[in-house]
């Protein structure tokens, strides 16, 4: 059995909004949304055929038809995408980019 303590455990730093007026250009809050809203698209269409791929081979595996990957994919996927081009023009514009 594995333990985790909890001195191990990861946390992330808080950024102040004072630190963030020191971003060449400023931090554009509404332009790291719009990336995101941007990413979402993609990120749920790649959820969805990942999620019908888990359940078409699922359903020959198993026998039994399955709709649980396409179900939960896309919304997964949309999650992901929009965290994912937050996350990427946020770090860009961090960087003065």
């Amino acid at each position: 059995m594995t333990t985790i303590a909890t001195s191990q455990i990861a946390s992330f730093q808080a950024i102040e909004s004072l630190d963030l007026s020191t971003v060449t250009g400023g931090y554009d809050f509404g332009r790291a949304v719009q990336a995101g809203n941007a990413a979402a698209g993609p990120g749920r269409e790649a959820g969805q055929v990942l999620g019908s791929g888990f359940d078409a081979v699922k359903s020959a595996v198993t026998g039994k038809p399955s709709t649980l990957g396409s179900t939960i994919g896309a919304p997964v996927g949309a999650a992901v995408g929009w965290t994912g081009g937050f996350a990427s023009d946020s770090m860009q514009q961090l960087r003065g980019k």
